[in-house]
């Protein structure tokens, strides 16, 4: 069905199982879909066209690493995840550096995959067989934050939240969910029920606990020259102006890594990238800092040597996510 205008309308009536896919893209508002087209997910292709009637728009990408980098950029700028349909175990291999970039950036990205058909009998010679998988997600496995692969339609929109829930829950990242080729053809033979609205709120963020909170805000307050150095404390809502406070309030430095927008570049305190200042500073606090070594160091190229740039008496302290998101495959 068409409006006046040519565009394509919804329909109201679910009549195959990637129906069901498509009202959870649509329950979880994710604004775009970038994707590069392919067989294993006609299926899901055809329901948001013919049954989503388009909504959400989707983005034709060339190549799978740059459907996920858009993916990146539009989630680091707005603050709000988008979601990536990726073809087959091909389109997966294609997106692995994006995707990797992703997870070392913290970037939520929902990235549904397709695979199969996992039932032998409905393959097609060769080409079904060389480009699935068993475990597809065993690909990206160690630099998502989690991936799954429903056997069924009715394990769908659990799944589904469950992932929604881990992407968005700091430290943010991407997650991989797969849909079988042959699970997205199905025709719909029963009521597939979406959970609550409120499964898709991200949980509520961990608190500090108030007595190390205490603590530092004394080190603050005895510190001669503090400084507060930055990196992904800016990202979240507030972040730079909780941040200019701080430093206002106990008189302290700011380096800001650049990783996100953490300090206003201008504002007297900023002193970033200014590394004369390091070798006064008596406390260090990280605010989500990932990688300290590279701030506070300086390499010396041809010697392969680094200089620490703070005095040995110099303290540090963290607050942030760093140690929760730990990879026992990366050296994050």
């Amino acid at each position: 069905m068409q409006d006046e205008t040519g565009r394509r309308l919804a329909t109201n009536y679910r009549g195959w199982q990637s129906d069901v896919i498509v009202d959870l893209i649509k329950r979880y508002g994710f604004p775009h879909i970038t994707l590069n087209p392919g067989a294993s997910f006609r299926g899901l292709h055809d329901s948001l066209v013919n049954y989503g009637g388009n909504e959400p728009p989707m983005m034709l990408c060339q190549h799978e690493e740059v459907a996920v980098q858009i993916a990146h950029g539009y989630a680091k700028a707005s603050g709000r995840p988008m979601a990536v349909i990726l073809h087959d175990l091909v389109g997966l291999l294609h997106a692995c550096m994006a995707i990797y970039y992703a997870y070392i950036d913290r970037v939520p990205i929902f990235i549904i995959g397709a695979t199969g058909p996992m039932d032998e009998g409905k393959r097609r010679p060769h080409i079904d067989w060389t480009h699935s998988a068993l475990v597809q997600g065993n690909a990206v496995r160690d630099y998502v934050k989690w991936d799954y692969q429903p056997s069924s339609i009715d394990g769908v929109p659990e799944s589904f939240a469950r992932a929604y829930s881990i992407m968005t829950t700091e430290p943010q990242g991407p997650v991989y969910m797969c849909y079988d080729a042959a699970l997205q053809e199905a025709p719909l033979t029963s009521k597939v029920p979406l959970l609550p609205s409120e499964a898709a709120v991200t949980p509520a963020p961990m608190a500090p606990d108030p007595k190390a909170i205490e603590a530092i805000a004394d080190k603050l307050i005895a510190a001669e020259h503090p400084m507060l150095l930055a990196e992904y404390a800016g990202r979240r809502a507030g972040g730079l102006e909780s941040i200019v406070e701080l430093a206002e309030t106990a008189g302290a430095a700011v380096w800001d890594v650049n990783n996100a927008l953490n300090f206003p570049n201008k504002h007297p305190l900023c002193l970033s990238m200014y590394q004369a200042s390091l070798r006064r500073t008596d406390l260090i606090v990280g605010l989500d800092v990932k990688d300290w070594e590279k701030q506070l160091t300086e390499l010396n190229n041809a010697m392969r040597t680094r200089e620490q740039l703070t005095p040995p008496s110099c303290d540090f302290v963290e607050i942030g996510f760093g140690e929760i998101n730990i990879s026992k495959w990366a050296f994050d």
